[in-house]
């Protein structure tokens, strides 16, 4: 049961991805599919590279009467993966569309676009007894900029939906999917294929420009905290 969530789980609703971040072994994937349940419920699908009793087979997920696929995708470790913005792009274009939602659980932060919704742990009341875990969670979109809390109590609750032993499956499998899926939106409207990106190959472009965003985005960051600062010695 989470507490305080609706804020977060409302933006989600809009922007369909989100980051969730934090320590190894610190319920970033449990979190994932807790939030993924409430998609569920309302008949979507399932795919994700982990094993998971809730997961659909590909095959069985493909548009439907309205062109929408109707799934939401957890990517597990996606920060791994996910290097260049190219690569958010080519899988998330079409996300409101085809009604995509896409969860990416990762220790290792994934590129730059694949951060303007983040959660992450905080503490986990768990050894004081209480079955509670407390999570912060941020936004950064363009000018919009909000962060806040929320609990959620007895996280025990999602245990034995998925394996934590397994390592997961190459993601490979579900870009594919992905970008198939998009070609087939686009053909069913009249529309040619996009070129498909080689999602492995990223250039010393997209680092440095990767980079350079990272940079800014930082230096803005640290900015505000010498602001915040200085107005609090006036």
């Amino acid at each position: 049961m989470f507490i305080n969530a609706d804020p977060i789980l409302g933006v989600l609703d809009m922007y369909r991805l989100i980051w969730i971040s934090g320590r190894f072994g610190g319920h970033k994937t449990a979190l994932a599919f807790k939030i993924a349940e409430r998609y569920l419920q309302k008949g979507y699908y399932l795919a994700t590279n982990s094993l998971c009793v809730w997961g659909d087979d590909l095959k069985d997920i493909n548009l439907n009467q309205n062109n929408q696929l109707h799934a939401v995708v957890v990517l597990d470790e996606g920060g791994l993966y996910f290097k260049s913005s190219k690569q958010i792009e080519q899988i998330a274009a079409y996300a409101a569309k085809m009604d995509v939602v896409y969860i990416i659980p990762s220790f290792f932060p994934p590129t730059k676009a694949a951060q303007v919704i983040n959660i992450q742990p905080v503490v986990s009341l768990k050894a004081t007894g209480l079955p509670i875990i407390v999570y912060k969670w941020r936004i950064d979109i363009g000018s919009f900029k909000e962060k806040g809390w929320f609990l959620w109590i007895y996280p025990n609750e999602i245990y034995g939906i998925y394996s934590r032993q397994d390592p997961g499956d190459d993601p490979d499998l579900i870009i594919e999917w992905l970008i198939d899926q998009s070609d087939e939106y686009r053909r069913r409207y009249g529309r040619e294929p996009n070129k498909v990106l080689n999602l492995e190959a990223i250039t010393e472009g997209d680092k440095i420009l990767e980079a350079s965003e990272i940079m800014a985005s930082s230096a803005d960051e640290f900015s505000s905290v010498l602001a915040r600062k200085n107005s609090k010695r006036r």
